[in-house]
C-alpha cells in the first residue's frame, strides 16, 4: 500500500469489535433505531472523527488528482472478470468533487448493454425515527441509456439524479417496477427477476479487512439486507471504489456492527485491487 494511502490512519481506533466478524448473506438483520442507539458511543465518536478527517483531506485534493485517481480506480473495475461477466449491476453516481468519479464505468456499462441500476432515495409513508424525523431509504432503479444519463439533473450535492417523474414504471433491482417500500408495491413482482451481479459501493473509508465506513445513513447496508433477505436473491459481488486517501493502514480496523456489510474487494485510486 502506498505511503499516500497509509498516512491517513492517524486516528487510533479502539478494537471494540476486533473479534467480531459481521455475518454475510441471508443472516443479516435490518437496522433499527434501537440497534443504532445501542452501538458504542465510543465507536460512533471514532467513526465521526474519521469521517471528518478524511473529508477534510479529500476536500483539499486538486481536481486533476481526483480525476487521475478516479480513472485508475475505474480501470481496475473495468478489467475485473466479475465486471466483464456482469449483465446487471449497480453503480453509484458520483459527486463532482471529493470522491472517486464513476462516469467512465457508467458510460461503459450502458454502452456494453449491461443493465445499470443507480441509487434513488425516498421516504416511505409512515417511516420515521424515534425523534420524529422522516427516515429515507434507498432503492436501486434502472438507468435506461447513455442519453438519459447525460441528461440527468443534479441534486443539491451536484450528483446526477433520477427524478420522480415516471418512477412507478422504472425497473428496480429487486425485480418488478417502482419503489419497493411504496404502499402499492407488490413484493411478489420481485420474486425471481430481481438480480444484481455486481455493485460498485462508495464509502468514506475502507480498511484492510474490507470493512466499509459510509456516510452514516446506512442506505447500502439496509438495501443489501433487504435484497438478500430470506435467500430470495444471491448476494452480488460488492466492490468498493475510492481514492487512495480513503484506504486505512493495515494497523487499523473499523468498528463494525451486525448490520454492516463487508465488500469483497476495493478498487483504489493508486490503481490496485485490494482483497
Amino acid at each position: 500500500m502506498s505511503s499516500r494511502a497509509q498516512h491517513i490512519s492517524r486516528i487510533s481506533f479502539p478494537s471494540l469489535f476486533s473479534n467480531h466478524i459481521p455475518p454475510t448473506g441471508h443472516d443479516k438483520i435490518l437496522v433499527s433505531s434501537s440497534q443504532l442507539r445501542a452501538m458504542s458511543a465510543e465507536a460512533q465518536a471514532a467513526k465521526k472523527a474519521l469521517r471528518k478527517d478524511i473529508k477534510a483531506r479529500l476536500s483539499s485534493l486538486d481536481p486533476s488528482e481526483i480525476a487521475t485517481q478516479s480513472q485508475q480506480a475505474q480501470n481496475v473495475i473495468l478489467n475485473l472478470d466479475a465486471y466483464k461477466r456482469a449483465r446487471s449491476l449497480s453503480i453509484y453516481l458520483s459527486m463532482p468533487a471529493a470522491e472517486a468519479q464513476t462516469d467512465v464505468l457508467v458510460m461503459d456499462a450502458l454502452s456494453e448493454g449491461k443493465k445499470v441500476f443507480v441509487p434513488f432515495l425516498y421516504t416511505p409513508a409512515g417511516s420515521s425515527t424515534t425523534s420524529g424525523k422522516k427516515r429515507k431509504v434507498m432503492d436501486l432503479l434502472r438507468l435506461r441509456s447513455v442519453e438519459e444519463y447525460e441528461g440527468l439533473e443534479r441534486d443539491a450535492w451536484g450528483i446526477p439524479s433520477l427524478g420522480l417523474e415516471g418512477v412507478d414504471e422504472r425497473e428496480n433491482a429487486m425485480g418488478g417496477k417502482g419503489l419497493t417500500l411504496a404502499n402499492d408495491f407488490d413484493p411478489e413482482s420481485g420474486r425471481k427477476d430481481g438480480n444484481l451481479d455486481l455493485v460498485v459501493v462508495p464509502a468514506v473509508a475502507f480498511d484492510a479487512q474490507m470493512n466499509r465506513l459510509g456516510h452514516g445513513a446506512g442506505f447500502y447496508d439496509a438495501f443489501f439486507t433487504r435484497f438478500c433477505q430470506n435467500g430470495k436473491r444471491p448476494k452480488p459481488y460488492l466492490v468498493g471504489l475510492c481514492l487512495a486517501e480513503q484506504i486505512l493502514g493495515q494497523e487499523h480496523e473499523l468498528p463494525t456492527a451486525d448490520w454492516d456489510w463487508r465488500v469483497d474487494a476495493v478498487a483504489a485510486g493508486h490503481g490496485k485491487l485490494l482483497t
